[in-house]
């Protein structure tokens, strides 16, 4: 406070000091907008070319990539296929061949037919995904058949064994040379000429039965059920992109579809694969596997030719155009397609996401960029606002957040030269709060340290925006009162001194008095520091 009646001139020029570094400050932002905007703008078109050049790139590149993982999950899923065929052929060729059929190929009588009958029934139980186990005579009637429902085994009476001879699978199998295999068209199992209900799925595996002589005696023949198969062709497309589709070589659907929409074949349906995407169809029917874009999406296929082989034990994938003989052409048409389709919609999805990650991309290179180029402009200013935040790390109490004594140092410096400079008044009121020790040794340090946060909370409601409030240490404060008088800095003083002893702290458990003691000192003429200040308040 100031006791002069007139004009402050001092306070003027303060006001005036403020004025001009605020005006400063702004011209420096100036300054470095223009020479930032100088170097970002050229270095952000740059940028947004090289953006919209990697965006392209990237979308590409991840179409590829895709397109590569649906080709290696349909050569897995052809792969697959050979594997678990590989296994049926073994197991056929374990009956066809064994020594217990053979006998009764050579007798014939009830004794070995029994035999045979349960050796075919143990080996069902051992492989419950065999819904059947048949052997047919060279006429196509059932000699032996071995039902396999529900993880139970029926040896069929004789009485109720049937006629096979106008199934295509036993016309062709009985063609075969002996060590021939055949596998049949993945279809429905049918029984007394109808669909068998539920659909019951089927493959079979059917090789020529000879006896001891050499003469053919009929067909071994192995129902699988390939439900294992499908779903384990689904499952590895549960991490792809592409929905999982299997057709057989007419176009029918085998996986793919609601279940109601497959096996059109069998009911005489004529909707297929080609009617819904012909153009798709005109390629697979050139190629043996590739893949086709159209306003549909993205389709991969590849053709698994599974046939009847020379080599015991062997399955081969052979291309049809590699088949010589009108009888091996007739079976290599007969082939399956795995397909992925990739639809339009997840494709365009994918590309909304690569762009996503482009743009979050560019945008924190675009944010890198601006770092930089302010950086450039204004390196120094930086460097001050790193010096600035360290410091404030340095110089604040961390219980009361006010500045500390290492800040003092400079902030009382800098006053007492501004006061010295203008002639301003300054005063400095030392505040030590009384019989703290004893707060701590009655109701502990925390409670201490609630007290101390209690008595700020009361100086920052009387001090004055020019003031400045610091911890001195321990229970002391100290308040540098710029512009201000000893009769001032008394009145001040007087008035914290009520407040705190009017406000006791207080919680819910525990109320404590509170009483402060100041001392006051005001800037004198012959001091040559604020020290000097200090040590008389």
């Amino acid at each position: 406070m100031n006791d002069s009646s007139g004009p402050d001139l001092r306070s003027h020029s303060v006001e005036a000091d403020a004025d001009a570094e605020v005006q400063g400050e702004f011209s420096e932002r100036r300054e470095l907008l223009v020479s930032f905007l100088w170097l970002f703008i050229p270095v952000s078109i740059v940028l947004a070319g090289i953006f919209y050049a990697f965006s392209n790139q990237t979308q590409k590149y991840e179409l590829q990539t895709a397109l590569i993982r649906e080709e290696a999950a349909l050569s897995n899923a052809s792969q697959l296929t050979s594997l678990i065929f590989v296994q049926k052929l073994s197991d056929l060729f374990v009956l066809a061949e064994g020594e217990v059929l053979r006998s009764y190929l050579h007798e014939g009588n009830l004794k070995n037919w029994v035999r045979v009958a349960r050796e075919f029934s143990l080996f069902a139980r051992r492989k419950p995904k065999y819904m059947q186990i048949r052997f047919l005579d060279d006429q196509g009637m059932e000699v032996i058949r071995i039902n396999n429902i529900g993880g139970e085994q029926e040896i069929v009476p004789r009485a109720e064994l049937q006629d096979k001879g106008a199934r295509y699978y036993f016309r062709e199998s009985i063609e075969l040379d002996q060590g021939a295999i055949y596998i049949s068209p993945l279809d429905l199992n049918v029984e007394k000429g109808v669909i068998e209900q539920p659909i019951r799925p089927t493959i079979r595996f059917a090789t020529p039965v000879v006896d001891g002589y050499g003469e053919k005696r009929g067909v071994l023949i192995i129902n699988y059920d390939p439900q294992e198969l499908l779903q384990r062709i689904e499952d590895i497309f549960i991490s792809r992109l592409g929905q999982a589709v299997m057709l057989n070589s007419e176009g029918y659907w085998l996986l793919g579809k609601p279940e109601e929409e497959l096996w059109g074949f069998m009911y005489g349906r004529e909707e297929t694969f080609k009617d819904d995407h012909p153009d798709v169809w005109h390629a697979m029917e050139t190629s043996d596997k590739g893949s086709f874009f159209s306003d549909q999406g993205l389709f991969v296929f590849q053709k698994t030719y599974p046939m009847d082989m020379s080599k015991q034990g062997t399955l081969e994938n052979i291309e049809f155009s590699q088949l010589d003989s009108p009888r091996e052409r007739r079976v290599g048409e007969r082939h399956w397609i795995y397909l992925s389709h990739i639809s339009k919609d997840k494709i365009e999805e994918l590309t909304l996401k690569r762009l996503v990650v482009a743009a979050v991309t560019y945008l924190l290179l675009f944010f890198v960029t601006a770092l930089i180029s302010l950086s450039f402009a204004r390196n120094s200013v930086q460097k001050k606002i790193a010096y600035r935040q360290l410091k404030q790390f340095a110089t604040t109490d961390a219980l009361t957040g006010l500045s500390n004594r290492r800040e003092l140092e400079k902030v009382g410096d800098r006053e007492f030269r501004r006061a010295e400079r203008f002639d301003r008044e300054l005063s400095v009121m030392m505040l030590d709060l009384d019989h703290f020790k004893a707060i701590n040794d009655t109701h502990n340090h925390t409670m201490g340290d609630e007290v101390l946060r209690h008595v700020v909370e009361i100086l920052a409601k009387v001090t004055r925006g020019q003031d400045i409030l610091f911890r001195y240490g321990g229970e002391e404060f100290l308040m540098l009162l710029p512009e201000t008088h000893e009769k001032g800095a008394k009145f001040l003083a007087s008035r914290i001194c009520t407040l705190v002893a009017d406000n006791a702290y207080e919680n819910e458990h525990v109320r404590i008095p509170v009483t402060i003691s100041i001392g006051v000192s005001t800037i004198e003429p012959d001091d040559k520091s604020y020290h000097e200040i200090l040590i008389r308040a």
